[in-house]
């Protein structure tokens, strides 16, 4: 059986390097499938009996390439439906991309949502075939706690391009960064991920604060550096103006990390009562929250546990594993 894996990216190693494209790869390629992976109209193949698709906004091109030879067609991703904050959900997108990824909805097979609430929430305001829920997940063989002390640092991971720092509250957690100083002179904050777009108003910010002494950025770091910060790091910090899951988070948590967070979007579902969750937006809600965790070692240890276990028992690899493997033998059944 073959499998085309479409995703609309400019640079396929990110279909190695974010986890959520890589995890889902893997798992066709574990389940015996002969996978073709396409990123533009012209590499979708024909000679396929299943069209794995991510994102709703592109899930147009497969799909229409589809209709010369009919092969049922799966589309995953987060839809980013309704953000509380900014001008980068569904309803602010132009028209004719709110019709493609309607269209997208009612056309797939099945549209498999990473989170509850976007299943839930999408399902009441637009039509949508086949819903179903599989959430992220992580390998917790591999993101797992270290043997080590944990070490004198925050740690924050995404990517700083196109507005989407902004949205996890990047330039709030510099601002804390003076706050969580005047009691705690000695952490470190390490903000990773690739330096695009929206970098350089982040370092002129914490140049500005003169905080670039306690500030590192990093750029972009390998899975296996990711891992060793995560299993290092004193306590994890992605507050957001929302997520649709939060996957990085999840990350942390399998690692043993405390996290903080917002209650925005899919993350108490994510997290559950395994961090703190506060105001984004606010620099002195997450500079608290950060001295909280550093005032209480018996709080930083039993989040830790907290997050590792809701990681083991909620969002373990076999988990999507087999939710994937259902729905595709049911699809290909009906074909």
């Amino acid at each position: 059986m073959r499998v085309c894996f479409f995703a609309r990216v400019n640079d396929k190693s990110l279909l190695e390097r974010l986890e959520f494209y890589k995890q889902d790869i893997d798992i066709l390629r574990e389940l015996g499938y002969d996978v073709a992976i396409a990123t533009r109209w012209r590499e979708i193949p024909l000679d396929v009996d299943l069209y794995f698709i991510w994102w709703w906004q592109w899930g147009f091109l497969p799909m229409w390439k589809s209709l010369f030879r009919p092969r049922p067609c799966l589309i995953t991703g987060t839809f980013d439906y309704r953000w509380p904050i900014g001008k980068a959900d569904y309803f602010h997108r132009p028209r004719w991309q709110q019709w493609l990824m309607r269209y997208a909805l009612r056309r797939a097979d099945a549209n498999v949502f990473v989170s509850q609430l976007e299943c839930r929430e999408i399902g009441r305001g637009l039509k949508v075939t086949n819903p179903l829920y599989s959430p992220h997940v992580v390998d917790t063989n591999l993101f797992r706690p270290g043997t080590e002390s944990r070490q004198d640092f925050a740690l924050t991971v995404a990517t700083m391009d196109r507005g989407n720092s902004f949205r996890k509250c990047f330039p709030e957690i510099v601002r804390a960064v003076p706050l969580v100083r005047a009691k705690h002179a000695g952490l470190r904050f390490i903000i990773a991920g690739q330096k695009g777009s929206d970098y350089p108003t982040l370092e002129n910010l914490a140049r500005e604060l003169k905080v670039m002494d306690s500030v590192e950025f990093p750029g972009v770091i390998s899975r296996e550096q990711k891992i060793s910060l995560m299993q290092h790091c004193k306590l994890y910090v992605s507050p957001s103006w929302y997520e649709g899951f939060g996957l990085t988070i999840l990350e942390a948590m399998s690692c043993g990390a405390p996290v903080i967070s917002s209650p925005v979007g899919a993350v108490p579902e994510v997290v559950g009562d395994a961090g703190l969750l506060v105001d984004g937006t606010s620099p002195e809600a997450i500079a608290g929250a950060i001295n909280r965790y550093l005032e209480d070692d018996a709080l930083r240890e039993e989040a830790g546990r907290r997050g590792r276990s809701r990681a083991e028992i909620e969002y373990p690899y076999m988990r999507r594993k087999r939710d994937l493997e259902k729905v595709i033998s049911n699809l290909l059944e009906k074909a």
